[in-house]
């Protein structure tokens, strides 16, 4: 279920309202239409003071549960002046929730922008001294909330507001990320002689092609690969030799052996990349 948090996100577009008027304390949000729109109450009488809720997202109501907000369509009258205010279940509140009103004997029409709460229902008060005769129709949704509906109260400088997955919320502070060893590559290249002559590790040849590679550091903790190949004219380079390395388990050295195609040892220039 997504997480919903913060104060409520309405806007009340009211029409044909008769002796009432309609207050709003927040910006609305983009709708899609639910078609065709869903009845949720039809001349449903509330008595004074007393609440009314339904479900506004998800099972019977036709609104997907991916849905932050719905729109919805309201009649309402009464004998009585009075006021109904539209909030997502368990915070009725809301600091500064959607209103209509309307004079005694008068009725009043209006389009709700209302956010759902975590549990995906609406509570509809009845502040009027009398009964309220109310309509209520689903017309739409919205899967984005606005900035007005998002609260900054409570937690500290760099905490966020986190999802306990019962139905709570808590700040938390923000998770250090964990370090990331970003690899550390070295290219060389040995002439046939065991000259080093790009990178900076040693090399010291043993005899016909064998080689000592030394000077790179944590070279036991590298990946070592190589291949036979010249920087220049001068280089000496045996096509289709092949590159052995074996890297000593208590030395922080490595044994390059240059061979040809018939596993003779020869003397050969050749490119070695470690990865550490």
């Amino acid at each position: 279920m997504p997480l919903i948090v913060g104060a409520l996100t309405l806007l009340l577009l009211a029409f044909g309202l008769t002796g009432a008027t309609a207050t709003s304390g927040t910006t609305g949000v983009a709708i899609t239409p639910l078609t065709p729109a869903k009845s949720i109450a039809t001349a449903t009488s509330v008595a004074a003071g007393k609440t009314y809720v339904f479900v506004a997202r998800g099972t019977t109501s036709t609104v997907p549960t991916s849905a932050l907000v719905v729109e919805l369509a309201v009649t309402a009258k009464g004998t009585k002046a009075g006021t109904v205010s539209f909030a997502p279940l368990g915070d009725p509140g809301n600091n500064s929730p959607t209103t209509v009103s309307w004079a005694a004997g008068g009725s009043g029409a209006g389009t709700v922008k209302v956010n759902v709460g975590v549990s995906d229902k609406v509570v509809v008060t009845n502040a009027s001294t009398a009964a309220v005769t109310l309509g209520v129709k689903i017309t739409g949704y919205s899967e984005l909330v606005a900035a007005p509906g998002i609260s900054g109260v409570g937690g500290g400088d760099g905490q966020v507001l986190t999802n306990n997955g019962d139905g709570t919320v808590s700040w938390e502070a923000v998770p250090e990320p964990e370090p990331v060893d970003v690899p550390v590559v070295a290219k060389v290249h040995v002439k046939s002689t065991g000259v080093v002559d790009l990178g900076t590790a040693s090399v010291n040849r043993l005899s016909a092609g064998l080689y000592i590679l030394t000077g790179i550091a944590d070279i036991r903790n590298c990946a070592i690969t190589g291949s036979v190949g010249g920087r220049d004219s001068g280089d000496v380079v045996v096509t289709n030799a092949l590159v052995s390395i074996n890297v000593s388990p208590n030395l922080p050295q490595a044994t390059v052996q240059v061979r040809t195609s018939a596993n003779a040892p020869i003397d050969s220039s050749f490119y070695l990349t470690a990865i550490c």
